[in-house]
């Protein structure tokens, strides 16, 4: 698997450097990394940079737009609903940042979708530097700290009947549509993920893009 990863993420790299070399000019992600990596960075390490934006960005956007395609297709009641709202909104148009607050169902299906099916189920583990407390409990220094995102989410003290793909549970006016944080799915506080944002708008559009072809 290592031996394919790094075959990907050359074959990346090289293809990007012929772009360059022929003097073809793509301002992209690699573009920046390679000319970072002139001074800073050494070529595997631009290598496991590519490959974090992959499976950090690419792949969470895929797992959330199949999750929502699947939900969808099993409700025709909200895929209809969704597909009326975005087209009286939107029309022909592509779906734009702007639109969003206009698209609570849109919003609302995100959410319910990372809600139920989050694309990272248990956070990476957390190191206690010192002792501390949370939510009641003593935590001693040198812990590692897991936190199950999944059983959050499914946790029926906090949502009801959390087995239930529901997206009209975030349209009841409890939740802001752009709060990232009621679900856990980016993490929180200052450790939160960092592309957050760019994440919900990437899997909103995509969830467009389903509702139209399903």
């Amino acid at each position: 698997m290592h031996f394919r990863r790094q075959s990907v993420m050359n074959a990346l790299i090289q293809e990007q450097k012929k772009r360059i070399a022929s003097g073809e000019e793509i301002n992209c992600y690699i573009d920046f990394l390679l000319s970072e990596g002139k001074t800073t960075l050494t070529e595997k390490q631009i290598g496991m940079l590519v490959w974090e934006t992959i499976i950090e960005a690419s792949d969470t956007t895929m797992i959330t737009t199949e999750w929502a395609m699947y939900e969808l297709a099993k409700n025709p009641k909200c895929q209809d609903r969704l597909y009326h709202e975005i087209q009286n909104v939107c029309g022909a148009e592509k779906i734009k940042e702007e639109h969003l607050p206009q698209l609570p169902y849109l919003n609302a299906v995100f959410h319910e979708t990372i809600r139920k099916y989050s694309p990272a189920p248990v956070i990476p583990l957390r190191y206690a530097h010192e002792d501390t407390q949370i939510g009641g409990y003593y935590i001693p220094a040198g812990s590692e700290i897991a936190v199950n995102i999944y059983g959050c989410n499914m946790d029926k003290k906090l949502w009801e009947n959390p087995e239930e793909w529901k997206p009209e549970r975030f349209l009841d006016g409890k939740y802001d549509s752009m709060d990232l944080h009621k679900t856990m799915a980016f993490g929180a506080g200052k450790r939160s993920c960092a592309g957050a944002l760019q994440a919900v708008l990437d899997s909103i559009y995509h969830d467009w893009q389903s509702s139209t072809r399903i």
